[in-house]
C-alpha cells in the first residue's frame, strides 16, 4: 500500500533458546505426511485439526508479513455490555508470524511510530520502541513452502476478559472470576479467502454463586472468544486523510520521526471507509467500494424496514458528494455457505439480553497503519423497541393526548429505531458523538413539524437527543431525529469529498482547513465525550450535554420539569389499568423521575462554566477559546437548582401516590433469598430490600451527586479564577458560597419554623459535610480561597442553627437536626 510503506517495520532480535527452550527440540515432521492424516480448512491461512489439536498452516511467503488480528467476545453475559461481537474491548492489532528455530512467534508490531524504512530514524526506533510477543507455537510440520505450528497459545486471555468481566460485574470479595485452562478448548474454526476465525471456549470460574447469574451455574461461566486473522485492506486506491480538531471524525494518532525540527510529532489520520465515486468525471456515479450491510435473519421481520431506513438515510449525504448507493442493505442470503464471520461481510445483528445494557452499538474494524475501515456492523439490542413503547404509554400519550390507553403507533417505534440506527451508522462512517448539536435550534424550531422534518431535532444524528416532546398547548414537531442534520452533511464532506488534484494527504490540507473553519456556526459545532465529563470537573461548557434540547437548555428544562411533575401527579388516575399490578405505576413513576432528575441536575453544569471554542485563529466568527459564563446565567442556574433539586417542595408527592408504588413480590418455587434457599438466578428474582420506594434516599443520592460536581477542585478553581478571564461580571467563589449558603439554610431564619422535611434535612447535612471537607481539605488542587470561605460558612451555619434553636415552635426531629448542625459547627 502506498502510504503503509511509510510505517516502520521493526526487526526482531532475541536469543531464541532463552525465550523458547522448546525451539531447539525435535525437528518438525514433513509437511506432506503431517497433513495427510489431518483435517485441513484452506483459507487465508490453513487451519489444521489433528489428534485433537489445532494448528495454523502459514505459507513461508506469509511469514514476516503484517496481517490484522481482531479479538472479540463470541458470546455475552446477557447484559453488562459484554456482548457477542463487540469490537470495543480491543482495537484491531497488526500481527505477524515470525519463525525462530522450531517455533513461530505471534508478534504485535507497533504501527504508531512513523519513519521511512532504512532511515536513521528507523534504526533509532528499532532499539527504543518495543513490540509485543503475544504467543509462541511449536512447529509441528514444515516443508513444501509451509510451516504448521501449534495454536494453543490462543487459549490464553489475550482479550483481557478477566478485567472486562470483573470490572463489569459487582464482584464481592473472594468472588473474582479467573480463567480455568483445564476447562477451555477450541471451538469450530472457519477459513475464508480473506480471514480465518478461531473461536475459543473459555471457562471463567468463581467461588461465589449468583454473580453472572445468566449461566446455569454462575460459578462456571463459558465465554466464547473469537480470534479473527485477516488480510489488510487491499483496494490499492485508498489515500489517508488528515484529521482536524474542529471536526468530529474518529482518528488514529501516530508520532512521525522523519522530521525533528517540528512543533509536534503527532500525525492524525481519519478513520473512514474507502468511499469514492466509480467515475469522478460524472456528477454522480455509483460508489466504487460501497459499504454493504447484510441484515441478519436473527432480526425480527417487523423491525427490518426501520433498520434499513436508518442505514440508507446516509446516502443523502453521499449523493451531494457525487456518490450514489454508497451504503447498501441486503438480506442475509439463503445460502448455507454464507457466513457472518466471513470478514468480507458487514452484518446487522440482533442481541438478546436478560438485563439490557445498550440499545445499539456500532462495530468498526480499521487498519491501524492508515485508518482505513475494512469491516463495519451494528449490534441491535432486543430492548430497542421496548423503550419507545414505554415512552408512548407513560409520556407521549398522556402529555399530548391526555390518555394512557392508546397502543403505541408503529410509526412511533419505526421513528425511534430509525434514529438509533442513523446514529450507529454515523459511527460506522467514522463520526464521533457530538453533544453540542442540540444548541443549533430554538424551541420554536422544535415545535414546528415542517422544520424538524427537514432539519431534525438537533444539528446531527450523533447527539444523544432526548425525545422532542412538548406539553399541550405547545405545538409539536417530530419526536425523534427523522433525518440527517446540517452538521452531518458538513462532516461527510470533510471526510469523503474528493479534492481534485490532491495526490497526497499533505496536498489536501489547504482545502481541508478551509472546510473545517465553520466551527463558530451553531449548525456545525462539535464537542464530544471528553466534553461531558462532569463528574470529575473536567467538562466546563454547559452547552455540551447529553439529553437536552434547544439553544436555551435551562428554559427547555423548565418546561420539561413542569410537564414531568404534572404527569407524575396525574398518572395514578389511569395507571395501573384495572386488573394490572401496581408495579406498572412504579415503573411509570421511575421513568418520569429519571427524566425529571436529568433536568433537575443539569443547571449545575453552568456553575463555574466556560464556553469553549474549537475555532482557529482567522476562522469566521471565531470567539475567544475560553469565555466564562455570565454571572446572571450562573445565578439563574443556582436558582433552578434550589427550586427543582434542593428544595423539599420539588419532591413533595402525596402519601396516596407514594403508598401505591410497590414492587411486585413474586418469588420462584421454594426460594427464600435471605436464607440462600433455592437457586433462582438474580434475573428471575432479585427483590429490593424495601417494599416501598426509597424516594428520600434516591433524592439524597441525586443531591449528593450534584454537590460532588459543584465541589470538584476544578470547578472551584474556575470559580476562583474566571474573573481573570472575563470582560463582564461572572460568578465569584465568594458569590457561589454565599448563594448556596442561603439556599441551603435560609429557612433556619424563619421565625415560625416548626418542621424541616426529611429531604430538606438530608440535603442540609450533605452540604454541611461538603463545607467541612472543603475547609479541612489537604488536597492541593482545592483553592485556598475555597477552604477559607467554607470555614467562614461553617461559622455562619453555627450562628444560624443556634438562633433557630431559640424558637419554641420546633418539633422534636427538627430540634434534634438543628442541635446536630450546631454541634458539628461548634469550635
Amino acid at each position: 500500500m502506498k502510504y503503509a510503506s511509510r510505517f516502520l517495520v521493526f526487526a526482531f532480535a532475541a536469543i531464541v533458546t532463552a525465550v523458547w527452550p522448546h525451539a531447539a527440540s525435535a525437528a518438525p515432521a514433513p509437511y506432506a505426511s503431517f497433513i495427510a492424516g489431518a483435517k485441513v480448512q484452506p483459507g487465508l491461512f490453513g487451519v489444521v485439526h489433528r489428534d485433537g489439536h489445532i494448528y495454523l498452516d502459514v505459507r513461508t511467503d506469509q511469514l514476516d508479513t503484517d496481517y490484522i488480528e481482531s479479538i472479540v467476545p463470541g458470546s455475552g453475559l446477557a447484559g453488562n455490555f459484554i456482548v457477542w461481537g463487540n469490537t470495543d474491548h480491543l482495537p484491531c492489532m497488526l500481527v505477524r508470524f515470525e519463525r525462530h528455530g522450531n517455533a513461530v512467534a505471534m508478534i504485535w508490531p507497533n504501527p504508531n511510530f512513523m519513519a521511512t524504512p532504512g532511515s536513521s530514524a528507523a534504526r533509532s526506533l528499532e532499539y527504543n520502541v518495543p513490540r509485543s510477543i503475544v504467543g509462541v507455537g511449536k512447529i509441528a510440520a514444515a516443508g513444501d513452502g509451509h510451516v504448521v505450528f501449534d495454536a494453543s497459545s490462543l487459549l490464553g486471555d489475550r482479550l483481557d476478559l478477566e478485567d472486562i468481566i470483573n470490572s463489569s460485574l459487582r464482584i464481592p470479595p473472594g468472588g473474582k472470576y479467573h480463567l480455568d485452562p483445564s476447562r477451555s478448548f477450541f471451538g469450530h474454526t472457519k477459513a475464508f479467502p480473506e480471514n480465518i476465525v478461531v473461536p475459543v471456549h473459555q471457562t471463567w470460574a468463581s467461588a461465589v454463586p449468583h454473580i453472572a447469574d445468566i449461566a446455569p451455574d454462575a460459578r462456571s461461566v463459558e465465554m466464547r472468544v473469537v480470534y479473527n486473522f485477516a488480510l489488510p485492506p487491499h483496494d490499492g486506491d485508498y489515500q489517508p486523510r488528515y484529521a482536524d480538531d474542529r471536526i468530529g471524525l474518529y482518528d488514529v494518532v501516530y508520532l512521525n520521526f522523519n522530521h525533528d525540527e517540528v512543533l509536534s510529532r503527532k500525525v492524525r489520520y481519519l478513520v473512514r471507509w474507502n468511499l469514492q465515486p466509480s467515475n469522478p468525471s460524472l456528477p454522480i456515479s455509483p460508489a466504487k467500494h460501497p459499504m454493504v450491510f447484510y441484515m441478519s435473519n436473527t432480526i425480527p421481520t417487523r423491525y427490518r424496514p426501520a433498520i434499513a431506513a436508518g442505514v440508507l438515510e446516509w446516502n443523502k449525504a453521499f449523493l451531494k458528494l457525487g456518490i450514489s448507493d454508497a451504503l447498501q442493505v441486503k438480506p442475509q442470503p439463503n445460502d448455507p455457505n454464507w457466513d457472518a464471520d466471513d470478514i468480507r461481510y458487514n452484518v446487522l445483528r440482533w442481541v438478546s439480553e436478560a438485563q439490557p445494557s445498550f440499545g445499539a452499538d456500532s462495530q468498526t474494524l480499521f487498519d491501524p497503519r492508515t485508518g482505513q475501515e475494512f469491516r463495519t456492523g451494528i449490534l441491535i439490542s432486543a430492548a430497542s423497541p421496548r423503550g419507545p413503547a414505554m415512552t408512548w404509554k407513560y409520556l407521549v400519550d398522556p402529555a399530548r393526548f391526555g390518555r394512557t390507553t392508546d397502543p403505541v403507533p408503529a410509526s412511533f417505534v419505526f421513528a425511534s429505531i430509525k434514529a438509533e440506527i442513523m446514529h450507529e451508522t454515523g459511527h460506522n462512517i467514522g463520526m464521533q458523538h457530538n453533544f453540542i448539536g442540540s444548541m443549533a435550534y430554538t424551541a420554536a424550531d422544535l415545535q414546528n413539524p415542517a422544520f424538524t422534518a427537514k432539519y431534525g431535532v438537533a444539528s446531527t444524528v450523533m447527539e444523544y437527543a432526548p425525545i422532542n416532546l412538548w406539553p399541550r398547548p405547545y405545538h409539536q414537531g417530530n419526536y425523534y431525529q427523522p433525518t440527517l442534520g446540517p452538521y452531518d452533511y458538513y462532516i461527510a464532506r470533510y471526510g469523503y469529498a474528493r479534492i481534485p488534484g490532491a495526490t497526497t494527504p499533505e496536498s489536501e490540507l489547504p482545502t481541508l482547513q478551509r472546510w473545517a473553519s465553520k466551527w463558530s456556526d451553531p449548525r456545525f459545532r462539535y464537542a464530544s465525550d471528553e466534553d461531558v465529563s462532569w463528574g470529575d470537573g473536567h467538562a466546563s461548557d454547559p452547552r455540551v450535554n447529553q439529553g437536552d434540547l434547544t439553544n436555551d437548555p435551562l428554559a427547555w428544562c423548565g418546561v420539561q420539569l413542569r410537564m414531568d411533575r404534572n404527569l407524575i401527579h396525574t398518572m395514578p388516575a389511569s395507571v395501573p389499568a384495572n386488573g394490572e399490578a401496581y408495579q406498572t405505576l412504579t415503573d411509570a413513576f421511575w421513568m418520569l423521575i429519571g427524566r425529571y432528575s436529568t433536568c433537575a441536575a443539569l443547571p449545575a453544569h453552568f456553575i463555574g462554566g466556560q464556553y469553549l471554542s474549537r475555532a482557529h485563529r482567522g476562522d469566521p466568527g471565531a470567539a475567544a477559546p475560553v469565555v466564562p459564563v455570565s454571572q446572571a446565567k450562573q445565578l439563574a442556574a443556582l436558582t433552578m437548582l434550589n427550586a427543582d433539586l434542593f428544595s423539599a417542595r420539588a419532591w413533595a408527592f402525596t402519601p396516596k401516590l407514594l403508598s401505591h408504588l410497590p414492587y411486585s413480590e413474586w418469588a420462584g418455587y421454594g426460594y427464600v433469598g435471605w436464607t440462600n434457599y433455592g437457586n433462582l438466578p438474580a434475573w428471575a428474582y432479585n427483590p429490593p430490600a424495601r417494599h416501598d420506594i426509597a424516594l428520600a434516599r434516591y433524592v439524597m443520592g441525586l443531591q449528593n451527586r450534584v454537590l460532588n460536581e459543584l465541589f470538584q477542585p476544578l470547578v472551584l478553581q474556575r470559580l476562583d479564577e474566571n474573573s481573570l478571564l472575563a470582560s463582564r461580571p461572572t460568578l465569584t467563589l465568594a458569590g457561589f458560597f454565599s448563594h448556596l449558603q442561603d439556599a441551603m439554610y435560609g429557612d433556619l431564619g424563619n421565625r415560625t419554623l416548626r418542621h424541616l422535611p426529611l429531604i430538606r434535612r438530608n440535603v442540609q447535612i450533605a452540604y454541611l459535610t461538603k463545607l467541612q471537607a472543603t475547609a479541612t481539605s489537604t488536597i492541593t488542587s482545592v483553592p485556598s480561597d475555597a477552604k477559607a470561605l467554607a470555614a467562614m460558612q461553617l461559622h455562619d451555619l453555627h450562628a444560624r442553627a443556634e438562633h433557630a434553636l431559640t424558637s419554641h415552635h420546633l418539633d422534636a426531629i427538627t430540634r434534634a437536626h438543628l442541635t446536630y448542625l450546631a454541634a458539628k459547627t461548634a469550635h
